[in-house]
């Protein structure tokens, strides 16, 4: 049967259309058993004009490759204006009896016609274009080869890799465009119309059993609510490939950044915050780039798969393995207590799968796959998924009686700190703390784990942050008196769903386990502090709910309590909070900060989502600003400059109100910009229209938490050390695949047009802050919370002038 193959082009230029037509010409006796054109423009006999130096070279070496091969085929150029014309002239083709297939596409896109069109939007115009073929069962070549677009030499506001062209700019010199057309043309017919291994229309889902088999089984353990991360390889690529087409399926978020680093952060976020298990797919010799934020995902319990391809142990020193005769990454992964299988070969596709689904099951951090390219490239098989195991609790009948004894019969100062918890456990420990009148903290490590307003309302019970660094006045008011810790029988402290770890008070483990009653929640008995009075082993959302149930203290009881909360709370900010200079210092600047999004909470039912990064403005972020739900913050762990910054790309796509970040200059300077990270997101996931994206660079020249160590602390000046070096960056305002993206500078604080970048949908705000560096307030150091500009002496009463007094003597 004859095969006719049509070229399409698309242009309104007579000149391209002509240029294309003499090398069809040139190509006729050594290719093309007939030829038939539907164009504009009749085809010109002989050459449009002498063949220069780059066309003849690229026709001599096509003629002598066309006569090694010697396949002929019959040609059908239908040229039109626009693709949609393109495929109604494509529709309207009578059959004469040869299988039609349309080939290859030029699109002339370099008319002014076109000016502006982004190469987001040409993909998707020519996404449109082939559906539509395949819808009238037009049949067509989709290669990598088979289409290119022509565009004007006009800058463009950001470059990215086309998904569905080859990508030209039109050149100037007719013989370098011929040239090129011919070159476009024959690496279709190479690679595409002659391989064997492509058909036209051939455009099967990539196929993986692992993808298969792990994509059902988190249908199991989270429906609907997993996230496919990756950064591609050669050996995971295929992978990635039906991984992509299944997350897509289902609807979840596939997401990408400039590192795997940025991956471990996202991975992070999206489990502390909203529960959500993560397949990550990285290529060999990648199990090291995730840095600490490995060890921060195991110490979270972090359900979910990390897939990393490695070479098989009997090939001598592989290229990018981590398993050699020296050294094997498996022995770093069991040291650092994460789980892992390694599949070697096909054959143990099964049992491997089987073993890394259980280690998911027992919930000790997310679990290594480590699997050869052949394991990874198996394109069927049955895999089973197993049931969801039974999980159960038993608590210590005896430890659970004391728990709710302190609840209902302790002392007035009872004081509850919760770890990482659900949004109906945070809503139920709400109401069980205006109950019971126990006053209630956040940490550095889970900000907003109490919110500081819920329903634009102020929450009574919430008394700021307690953690070795940003902890509140008000919390130093409730457990002080005189300057000294309050007697043992006189307060308590409950920490809820997380270990008590160094980073959650000031206080030493001395004095924790001298100086406070104290009660632990938490799900696994080994994490139970050593210091601890009260051990409860427990799921922390059962023990809230458990406590809610049981909740009878006196009334009277409440009242004291919620007097002595009434007590801590009143009291006036340290004095550079409410003092301006320039720069402005970041008490000052997060005060003015947090008061303009309490007002706005208050007024509009502002809602956002906070990301704080390490460092002291981090810090000055947790401790002055309001919260209506919970952040996430890189403090966690190991305190990763950086982390909080980079899973901003995550949250920009999973989380569902507007976005904060507040990153200072020294954590932003050790990790890649994210910029490209988040529109490219945008790209491929869409734009989130209804949604704000904030990201505040705080500069102060300097790593400004060991400048106050030094400082305030030991006494010395700053050195060399701690210094960072910040390059102005000039102020913008553009469109980008689908955002708005402002960038402005920041030396005052401008409430109202803050609130005004703010309320802008759609929009990416980058704001370089510019502030000082001091060793003031934010809690920072216990040494100094009774110092001159802070609110804790007492007042003093006014003093006489000597002279007045000599006088009346």
């Amino acid at each position: 049967m004859d095969v006719c193959v049509s070229i399409i082009v698309v242009t309104r230029n007579a000149e391209f259309f002509q240029a294309g037509a003499s090398v069809i010409a040139d190509l006729r006796e050594g290719l093309f058993e007939s030829v038939s054109i539907d164009s504009d423009w009749p085809m010109q006999a002989g050459p449009v004009v002498p063949s220069g130096p780059y066309y003849a070279a690229a026709r001599d070496r096509a003629l002598r490759f066309l006569d090694s091969v010697g396949d002929r085929i019959s040609l059908h150029v239908v040229q039109a204006q626009s693709l949609s014309a393109a495929l109604g002239k494509l529709r309207a083709r009578e059959d004469d009896g040869a299988v039609q297939h349309v080939g290859m596409a030029y699109v002339d896109y370099s008319d002014p016609y076109h000016g502006g069109r982004s190469i987001a939007e040409i993909d998707r115009d020519l996404g449109d274009f082939y559906a539509a073929l395949r819808r009238h069962r037009v049949t067509a070549f989709e290669t990598p080869t088979s289409t290119a677009v022509f565009q004007s030499p006009e800058p463009l506001p950001y470059q990215v890799h086309p998904m569905n062209f080859i990508r030209c700019v039109l050149p100037p010199d007719a013989d370098v465009l011929r040239a090129q057309l011919l070159s476009l043309w024959m690496d279709f017919y190479e690679l595409s119309l002659v391989n064997r291994r492509i058909r036209p229309g051939d455009r099967a889902r990539p196929g993986s059993a692992m993808a298969d088999t792990l994509a059902r089984f988190l249908d199991t353990r989270a429906p609907g609510n997993w996230a496919l991360q990756y950064y591609t390889g050669s050996l995971v690529s295929s992978l990635i490939g039906a991984f992509e087409a299944l997350a897509e399926e289902r609807g979840l978020p596939v997401l990408r950044g400039p590192n795997e680093h940025s991956l471990a952060c996202g991975a992070m976020a999206n489990w502390q915050l909203y529960d959500m298990p993560s397949v990550t797919i990285v290529t060999s010799g990648m199990v090291d780039e995730f840095r600490g934020t490995l060890a921060n995902l195991t110490e979270a319990r972090a359900r979910g798969f990390i897939i990393c391809a490695e070479q098989k142990p009997d090939q001598w020193y592989a290229f990018q393995s981590t398993i050699s005769p020296e050294s094997d990454s498996r022995d770093v992964l069991h040291a650092r207590g994460v789980p892992f299988v390694y599949i070697e070969t096909p054959q143990g596709l099964e049992q491997g799968l089987a073993q890394a689904m259980a280690l998911y099951d027992a919930g000790r951090g997310p679990v290594f796959i480590l699997a050869t390219q052949s394991v990874m490239n198996v394109a069927e098989q049955a895999v089973a998924v197993p049931a969801v195991p039974a999980t159960a609790i038993t608590p210590d009948a005896k430890a659970v009686e004391a728990l709710v004894a302190l609840v209902n019969a302790g002392p007035e100062r009872v004081l509850l700190q919760p770890g990482n918890i659900r949004p109906e456990t945070s809503a139920r420990m709400l109401d069980l703390s205006r109950r019971t009148g126990i006053a209630l903290v956040d940490s550095i490590i889970h900000p907003g784990a109490v919110p500081t307003h819920v329903e634009g309302r102020p929450v009574e019970t919430h008394l700021g942050t307690l953690s070795v660094y940003g902890f509140s006045d008000t919390v130093y008011r409730f457990l002080h008196r005189g300057g000294r810790i309050l007697p043992r029988e006189e307060q308590a402290l409950v920490f809820l769903g997380d270990r008590i770890s160094q980073v959650v008070t000031p206080f030493s483990q001395a004095k924790l386990t001298r100086q406070f009653n104290i009660a632990q929640v938490v799900a696994e008995p080994g994490l139970v502090a050593p210091f601890t009075d009260i051990g409860v082993t427990m799921d922390p959302d059962a023990a809230v709910q458990l406590l809610a149930e049981r909740a009878a203290t006196p009334p009277v009881l409440v009242a004291r309590r919620m007097a002595r909360i009434a007590e801590a709370r009143r009291g006036h900010d340290d004095l550079s909070s409410c003092q301006p200079s320039l720069p402005m210092t970041p008490n000052f600047f997060f005060g003015a900060l947090g008061r303009l999004l309490e007002q706005m909470i208050a007024e509009e039912g502002y809602d956002f989502t906070g990301l704080y990064d390490v460092g002291r403005c981090g810090i000055s972020a947790i401790r002055n600003l309001p919260k209506t739900r919970a952040g996430f913050s890189g403090w966690y762990g190991r305190a990763l400059m950086g982390d909080a910054y980079m899973a901003t790309l995550a949250m920009a796509q999973t989380c569902p109100t507007d976005v904060l970040t507040f990153v200072g200059d020294g954590a932003r300077a050790l990790v890649p910009d994210i910029l490209p990270g988040l529109l490219e997101n945008a790209l491929s996931n869409g734009p989130r229209r209804n949604r704000s994206l904030s990201i505040f660079v705080l500069n102060n020249s300097g790593l400004s938490a060991i400048n106050s160590y030094q400082e305030r602390i030991l006494f010395n000046r700053t050195s060399r050390q701690m210094r960072v070096l910040n390059v102005a960056q000039p102020e913008s305002e553009r469109d980008m695949c689908g955002h708005r993206v402002a960038v402005r500078n920041i030396d005052s604080f401008d409430a109202e047009a803050l609130r005004h970048s703010l309320h802008q949908r759609g929009r990416i705000n980058i704001f370089n802050v510019s502030l000082a560096h001091n060793n003031e307030g934010d809690g920072m150091s216990l040494a100094h919370v009774n110092g001159w500009q802070q609110d804790q002496l007492p007042k003093t009463k006014p003093v006489r002038a000597r002279g007045r007094a000599e006088e009346r003597t």
